[in-house]
């Protein structure tokens, strides 16, 4: 029985002027650090771009890049194009050698997809249709609206749909190519990868792009998103945080749920579940993740747990702890 190692796989990332810098270096360091932790060379990285040569990227850094005409799409594992500025995007959709080389690796490769707004040139050639894709958040709307044959995800962190892969802006990029080396290579080197690089944790597809938490960190009430979470292992009634707020019960609920969409109940449980979610991550029982989390058991975590993200505390803790 043959037990050689794989052969080396070539990643193809794709950038053009005015392209975002963290799209293309994300992903690079990924299957980077999981050469280095495999102590082989797993993955064999292209940085190429239409024309080669030196790109300027949205942040003004400038990198060398290899022309597509050098690399053979017969040869390419995995190819990915990155997003960028709304002129950048437009300019690399209508360049033909780009389309040509990018439909015939397509046709070829085992992964293809996209960074953020990369997703709007695989749409526009055609590479999408048929196939559920995401984006940043803050175009998916206008993806949805010029590409209606693309059935677009406006939430998800990244998407696979067979062979085509999507993610959202910038740094779901990182957690898009973590959920291939994981595919790859297995969970424990994912997990290995991440831990390098210094995530916090790894976040799945199917986790959501927009933090409601982090734009109420900015907004009215963000005083009390902060004393809230300092307080989770008290009562935390409308009464109290109405207090906090120096608004009377009434006028609180009313504003808050224009402020945040969400009744003050309903966003309290989402900051205990976070805290939870946080204690899983890092590897706490059931039990400990409850407490930190201000609620009076492990069943009541669990049942909030499964009626929220649709899966139990135990089966969380197994995908996400480092």
């Amino acid at each position: 029985m043959n037990t050689s190692p794989p052969a080396t796989r070539r990643i193809v990332l794709v950038a053009f002027a005015d392209a975002q810098l963290l799209d293309i270096a994300g992903p690079a360091d990924v299957f980077s650090t999981a050469n280095e932790l495999s102590q082989r060379p797993v993955f064999d990285i292209v940085i190429a771009s239409s024309g080669g040569g030196l790109i300027r990227t949205t942040s003004g850094v400038t990198i060398d890049t290899t022309p597509i005409r050098s690399v053979n799409a017969s040869d390419i594992d995995t190819a990915l194009i990155a997003g960028g500025l709304r002129d950048g995007v437009v300019t690399a959709i209508q360049d033909r050698a780009l389309a040509a080389w990018m439909t015939a690796v397509a046709g070829s490769a085992r992964r293809y997809g996209s960074v953020c707004s990369g997703a709007f040139a695989l749409a526009h050639w055609g590479l999408l249709d048929g196939h559920r894709a995401t984006t940043h958040w803050s175009a998916a709307s206008t993806l949805r609206r010029l590409h209606g044959r693309t059935s677009v995800d406006p939430d998800a962190l990244y998407l696979q749909d067979g062979r085509i892969w999507t993610s959202g802006g910038v740094t779901a990029g990182i957690d898009m190519c973590l959920a291939m080396i994981e595919e790859d290579l297995g969970r424990v080197l994912a997990t290995r990868v991440a831990k390098q690089l210094i995530l916090s944790m790894r976040r799945l597809g199917n986790q959501s792009q927009y933090s409601q938490l982090l734009d109420l960190q900015a907004g009215r009430y963000a005083a009390l998103v902060v004393w809230i979470q300092a307080h989770l292992g008290e009562s935390l009634g409308v009464e109290r945080l109405a207090e906090f707020a120096g608004e009377s019960p009434r006028s609180f609920r009313r504003h808050f749920e224009a402020e945040t969409g969400a009744t003050p109940a309903a966003f309290v449980e989402t900051l205990r579940m976070q805290a939870a979610k946080e204690q899983l991550e890092a590897g706490a029982t059931v039990k400990a993740a409850a407490r930190a989390a201000g609620l009076s058991s492990g069943e009541h975590l669990a049942r909030t747990f499964r009626r929220r993200f649709g899966m139990s505390p135990q089966q969380y803790r197994a995908v996400h702890s480092h």
